[in-house]
């Protein structure tokens, strides 16, 4: 036989109290629980409500996150509020995503951390103004006939396929298990978009599956009784989302009211108590009131109902994220600042201390200062310097080269989720001089180019579907169409590109020729300049679909702002991230938040811009463009027209 291993004889009191800490953990997981109580919470068994804000993890750079908590909490919150999104994690059909800004266990372990619980909206429809409300593009191309949010088969079968990935990555993150997430969101806002209780009923039941009945399931809808009654399912608490009079149209006293008859017996919760509205392209800033957003929380507070701030910590739609609204089509900015408690860029604002000042009245502030603004960082002006246009880096772009079809085919038939392609036609017959060309579905704008040259653009967003054009036989006709985002709140199967033929003088172009581009999208997996910057300075410089570039070296990376005015529309690129789309002319958004943490010190930083149109170049094919140390994200607009008009109206559809 062996030797026999010697042990240290502990003391026997060491033991016992090692014993008693031991068992004393193990009850403390043994009696979490957080179930529905009469007209409250339970937390293990006390009464309970809460006050929570909005930081969506995708939307804030991870290296950020602990400070948005620490900032949440030092307001007096209690919880803090995220969706899961489905079409950034799975952004091919089995291909996983789960790091770096994706990474939301980590978000999950750093609230808890900070004393924060989590209310967790899984989906899989979230809205959030995202493209297709958060659903992966490439369901359109699965099955183009699939029926979204709904019990068609097909779409059950990805939504199952996608929960048996995710929900088990949730599971040991609820209260129950010793995490922090209290509450799990069935769909999102489903009463105003359709009315199948099967359908919520059936989401429901793949929750439980996985989580089991230790979690509180809530559904969350307009706080009208339409909306109320189509949106909910069996077994979940009924909550409303409803902010003040500026958003909502009434004070929250009305939604409450109308939120108790649909739930008596409580707790009430508003899900989504609006802090600010969300922007779009060419429309003003949206704010609220301090004053006005002050006085409605004491209602709520005075009322017992727990309430959620939408959105408290504000974020970035980066890369091509970017959702639009219905109605009349209008993209989202790329800034999602909200008019938040804590900026876009994580700074607290006269909200928030009205806030926090509220909010000590009714919950304890933990200890520490009052955070502040951090610094910002004033770079100045770069030099800009012209790449090439899209033709003249066409291989870069698209190094698998054409996919050839007799008619223009989709994005998602291309396997193109989101940017640009280019629909090439080499004409083959005569038309007259101007001739019509018309494409009476394209989706969303479309820049024409004959022998590379400019020639003209439509535009779905205004329904200008036609152009007078020359064209003669053996000339290239080149069109490159821009998807601007596909619709965040009501996602039909409403695929992006050209979806018609595409007609001159009544007769069809056909053989096409199409060039998937590939920019750098968000997020991606490596962070590295584009193969662009290989071919500087060998074009002469043509407006139109270009590429501009510059390396710069900074000593001490800060937050930072990419001052835009000047140029007319496009993506800007940072050491190959996708900072999002500019559209300076259109408004309000002027300058691109560039996070320091996205910044290289002492070495060097690629710039690249991709300029749909004119850029604010000299004769020697070089461009200035500033860092600022001042966001502008609430500049001029143009002059109010219908779209605009139609979303005041209807501020809810938006």
């Amino acid at each position: 036989m062996g030797k026999m291993l010697a042990f240290p004889v502990l003391d026997r009191r060491i033991f016992w109290l090692l014993l008693a800490i031991v068992f004393s953990q193990i009850d403390v997981v043994i009696n979490r629980s957080f179930t529905v109580g009469h007209k409250c919470f339970l937390k293990d068994g006390q009464p309970f409500r809460y006050a929570s804000g909005t930081m969506h993890y995708w939307r804030v750079p991870s290296e950020y996150w602990e400070d948005g908590f620490y900032k949440m909490r030092a307001a007096g919150l209690l919880a803090v509020d995220t969706y899961v999104i489905w079409s950034l994690h799975e952004q091919e059909p089995g291909e996983f995503r789960f790091d770096g800004m994706l990474n939301f266990t980590r978000y999950f372990e750093l609230a808890q951390k900070h004393d924060l619980l989590v209310i967790l909206r899984a989906g899989p429809f979230i809205a959030a103004e995202v493209d297709m409300g958060g659903l992966p593009y490439w369901l359109l191309r699965k099955n183009p006939n699939m029926v979204l949010r709904s019990t068609d088969p097909t779409y059950l079968y990805f939504v199952q396929r996608w929960y048996d990935v995710v929900l088990p990555l949730i599971k040991p993150y609820l209260y129950a298990n010793g995490g922090p997430i209290i509450t799990v969101q069935v769909e999102n806002e489903y009463g105003a978009y359709g009315c199948d209780i099967k359908y919520m009923n059936t989401l429901r039941d793949m929750f439980r599956k996985v989580l089991g009945n230790d979690i509180v399931l809530f559904t969350n809808n307009d706080a009208e009784d339409g909306y109320l009654k189509c949106g909910r399912c069996d077994g979940a608490l009924i909550t409303g989302d409803f902010g003040t009079p500026t958003i909502s149209g009434n004070n929250v006293t009305y939604y409450v009211n109308n939120l108790e008859k649909w739930n008596p017996d409580g707790p009430l919760v508003d899900s989504e108590f609006y802090v600010g509205w969300l922007d779009v392209w060419g429309s003003p800033f949206a704010t609220v009131p301090t004053s006005e957003l002050i006085e409605n929380s004491k209602t709520l507070l005075d009322r017992n109902v727990s309430f959620n701030y939408y959105i408290f910590r504000g974020g970035t739609n980066f890369g091509f994220n970017a959702g639009a609204g219905e109605g009349p089509y209008q993209p989202v900015t790329t800034t999602y600042d909200f008019d938040a408690p804590i900026t876009e860029w994580g700074d607290p604002t006269e909200k928030y201390l009205a806030i926090r000042e509220l909010l000590g009245k009714y919950f304890p502030l933990p200890p520490g200062p009052v955070p502040q603004p951090s610094p910002k960082g004033a770079y100045g002006p770069v030099q800009l310097s012209y790449v090439g246009n899209v033709f003249n880096v066409l291989e870069q772009l698209c190094p698998e080269g054409p996919v050839y079809s007799q008619y223009p085919m989709s994005f998602e038939m291309l396997k193109q989720g989101h940017g640009f392609i280019l629909y090439r036609n080499v004409i083959t017959k005569k038309f007259r001089d101007p001739a019509k060309l018309s494409i009476p579905v394209v989706e969303d704008r479309a820049y024409f180019f004959v022998d590379q040259e400019p020639v003209g653009m439509i535009d779905h967003g205004v329904e200008l579907f036609s152009i007078s054009i020359s064209l003669e036989p053996g000339q290239t006709l080149d069109i490159l169409v821009q998807n601007g985002g596909r619709g965040r709140f009501y996602p039909t199967n409403n695929p992006k590109g050209i979806l018609s033929n595409v007609t001159v003088d009544g007769r069809n172009l056909t053989k096409w020729a199409m060039f998937p581009l590939h920019l750098p999208h968000f997020p991606a997996a490596n962070f590295r300049p584009s193969r662009i910057l290989e071919i500087r300075n060998e074009y002469r410089y043509k407006p139109g679909a270009a590429f501009y570039s510059t390396e710069f070296m900074i000593d001490k990376a800060l937050d930072t702002f990419l001052k835009m005015d000047g140029w007319t529309t496009g993506y800007a690129f940072l050491n190959g991230r996708n900072l999002g789309r500019y559209w300076p002319g259109q408004g309000p958004q002027v300058t691109l938040y560039v996070p320091g943490v996205f910044l290289q010190e002492k070495k060097p930083n690629v710039l690249e811009i991709f300029e749909m149109e004119t850029a604010p170049c000299s004769q020697a094919n070089t461009c200035i463009m500033e860092f600022v140390d001042t966001p502008i994200i609430n500049g001029t607009v143009p002059a109010i027209h219908a779209a605009d008009k139609y979303r005041q109206r209807f501020p809810r559809k938006y």
